[in-house]
């Protein structure tokens, strides 16, 4: 990965959140509080107990020195000893003790000291001990003895301790509100700062959206007010920064009239596709000719001309742009070009047909003296044959079409073509037959190609690459896929893909594991039921979803964007990673990056394969590795086959790259 990529967690730097720290203060604090008040209200009831019961034994040792005083000096011991024992009974005493004159003990009460039923540390730091009352006996003046009465602390243990009971739950339940209130209002007064933190987090992203509504608190209200404006300054500087790339790229690549791609983007496109060893061209190229433009501008002025030609644009790719993986443009001044993987004669005509009808029809095409005329030459290309006559072929085809009438559709030696979907291949008389054994019996065999790190050289991932054996040899995807395609069975192949790459992933030692990228097909991607299915198999399999990449295709983005965007978040939170296949391929604005949660971006092999010359394909990965890091996305190549491409790709920074120069696709990981 790029060092530009790595980013410090602040979790791990501080995992104390301040929501935590404020709720852990304040709880603190309460806790505090309470303990404080617990222990004032226990403190002053065991001084106030301490104060009654010694006032209760003076009050009672006064009344019965004066009752004693008479019995005592008459020595009615029997009277002394009735009174004593009723005076004892009737209050809450542990010893009444009686003296004489010299100290010597008359009678002496002891009270049985009952099981104090409160807890031994409870009674130990209460410490109660109170003042025993005191009264000397006198009878005329003369001292005739002493008594002593001594309160029951136990009695003033258990009615603290009951107390202090009572203030420890009314202490939970007051304290427990409190709490729960106090948590309320810190979330609240806190939930600013975390649309801070995600605000930030999406500026980091290049996401630049304001936060509503503004907080009332009015510091952080001033807060989130500067970085609103700050968000806005950014939104605008990124915009104009991506706005010039574009410009430049639209220049070098896009037809400024049609907005369709230029020559040299149909060209290189078309060079790219004739060439990759893992897709095998197969389909059509149509070049339709629109004559008669130079003299309906000498008419009706340049402009009329312009819009004409916008408006046939338009036609062009609104009836061929459904094809998946297409690729249209206007070539010259009145001519016109599209790439059509996978399509047949019989499918290629009809489109190209309907296409020249509704051409024919537009504004313009009928006003007084317009004679423009439109004819449409295009060649097939069958699977397994030489692809680089696709071009001369159609420019034949196109050469014949002029000597027709306006609307014709030539097809170079349609007869000699056969199907151009079914494979040269013997052993195989039926196709549809064979793959639907594949899928059923689980027969595809899976090789691996490395993508290495630019930076460690290291083997970022694989990348799996489907096989099928026709004859005891085996044949690669783009002789198949194809045929897959017209007999509807592509959800089933991509289920039988995902299937056989978990379970390789199951078998791996997990301390050797790689992620593994498996190709998706934009016809699966657009079916709830696969979507569905897909990310039931990797919640099943939750312990290997972080080393699962899905590929899919650029045009994905274009016909179902939201579909796309769904899975991948759904993905993302289950640890699983998706990435954008073919990127560069449909012209599309980068702004669709900031919208999907991507772990990488494939450069499409048309940018790479003369990248070392053209200086436009190298403005345009750079531009692209400078906008996908600030979002956060990697960047990787695909077809790199000569050392002065990977040393280009590495000092421009991609994260990683593929191709046959850095490793071939191998039956085993280890191999490739």
């Amino acid at each position: 990965m790029a060092s530009g990529l790595r980013v410090s967690d602040p979790l791990k730097e501080n995992r104390v959140s301040l929501h935590r720290q404020l709720v852990l203060m304040i709880t603190g604090l309460l806790l505090v509080l309470l303990a404080g008040i617990g222990y004032l209200s226990v403190h002053n009831s065991r001084n106030y107990l301490e104060y009654q019961m010694h006032n209760h034994a003076q009050d009672t040792a006064t009344s019965l020195g004066l009752s004693l005083a008479k019995p005592l000096a008459e020595d009615d011991l029997a009277l002394v000893q009735t009174m004593v024992d009723a005076i004892f009974d009737s209050g809450d005493f542990v010893n009444i003790v009686l003296r004489n004159q010299d100290g010597d003990v008359i009678t002496s009460r002891q009270a049985k000291v009952p099981p104090h039923l409160v807890p031994d540390w409870f009674v130990g730091w209460l410490q109660i001990n109170p003042m025993p009352g005191i009264s000397e006996i006198t009878e005329n003046w003369r001292r005739v003895g002493e008594v002593r009465v001594f309160s029951d602390k136990n009695v003033a243990i258990r009615n603290v301790w009951s107390a202090a009971k009572q203030t420890f739950w009314l202490f939970v339940v007051v304290g427990g509100v409190s709490w729960m209130l106090i948590l309320m209002i810190v979330r609240k007064v806190l939930a600013p700062l975390r649309t801070l933190e995600k605000q930030a987090d999406a500026i980091c992203n290049k996401d630049f959206t304001a936060q509503q509504p503004l907080p009332k608190t009015r510091e952080l209200r001033r807060v989130v007010q500067a970085i609103n404006r700050m968000t806005r300054q950014l939104k605008l500087l990124f915009d104009e920064q991506v706005t010039q790339i574009e410009q430049v790229r639209n220049q070098a690549y896009v037809d400024s009239i049609t907005g369709l791609g230029n020559g040299r983007f149909f060209n290189a496109q078309l060079q790219a596709r004739l060439v990759s060893p893992e897709e095998p061209f197969s389909g059509s190229l149509v070049r339709l000719e629109v004559q008669g433009m130079g003299e309906y501008n000498e008419h009706y002025g340049h402009d009329a001309g312009n819009l004409l030609l916008r408006r046939i644009g338009q036609v062009w790719m609104t009836c061929l742009g459904e094809v998946d993986g297409h690729c249209v443009a206007r070539v010259t001044g009145s001519r016109f070009a599209a790439l059509l993987p996978r399509q047949s004669v019989e499918q290629t005509g009809a489109l190209v047909e309907d296409a020249i009808d509704r051409m024919q029809h537009l504004d313009g095409m009928d006003i007084g003296g317009a004679n423009v005329q439109l004819f449409a030459g295009m060649s097939v290309c069958m699977v397994g044959s030489d692809p680089k006559l696709l071009e001369a072929q159609a420019s034949v085809a196109l050469g014949r079409a002029l000597s027709f009438r306006s609307g014709h559709v030539e097809t170079y030696d349609r007869n000699a073509h056969g199907d151009a979907m079914t494979p040269g291949l013997p052993g195989v008389p039926d196709w549809e037959g064979f793959l639907t054994n594949i899928i059923r019996e689980r027969k595809v065999v899976m090789h691996y190609q490395p993508v290495l790190s630019c930076v460690s050289q290291a083997v970022m991932h694989y990348e799996a690459l489907a096989r099928v054996e026709v004859d005891g040899k085996l044949v690669t995807a783009g002789h198949f896929i194809p045929l897959v395609e017209r007999f509807d069975m592509v959800i089933g192949f991509d289920k039988l893909i995902v299937e056989t790459i978990i379970g390789h992933l199951i078998s791996q030692d997990p301390g050797h594991l790689l992620p593994v990228a498996i190709n998706l097909s934009s016809t699966s991607i657009r079916q709830e039921a696969f979507e569905t299915w897909l990310l039931d198999r990797v919640k099943a399999h939750r312990d290997i979803a972080p080393y699962l990449i899905f590929e899919v295709p650029e045009i994905t983005v274009r016909t179902a964007h939201g579909k796309l965007r769904r899975l991948a978040v759904r993905l993302q939170e289950m640890g699983a990673k998706m990435t954008i296949d073919h990127f560069g391929t449909t012209n599309s604005s980068f702004g669709y990056l900031s919208g999907l949660p991507l772990y990488s971006i494939k450069v499409d092999s048309s940018y790479i394969r003369d990248i070392e010359e053209n200086l436009d394909h190298q403005f345009f990965v750079q531009s692209l590795v400078r906008i996908a890091h600030s979002r956060q996305i990697r960047v990787t190549a695909e077809m790199v086959e000569q050392k002065e491409q990977w040393a280009l790709l590495r000092k421009f920074k991609l994260d990683g790259a593929q191709g046959y120069y850095l490793g071939e696709p191998e039956g085993r990981q280890d191999a490739a």
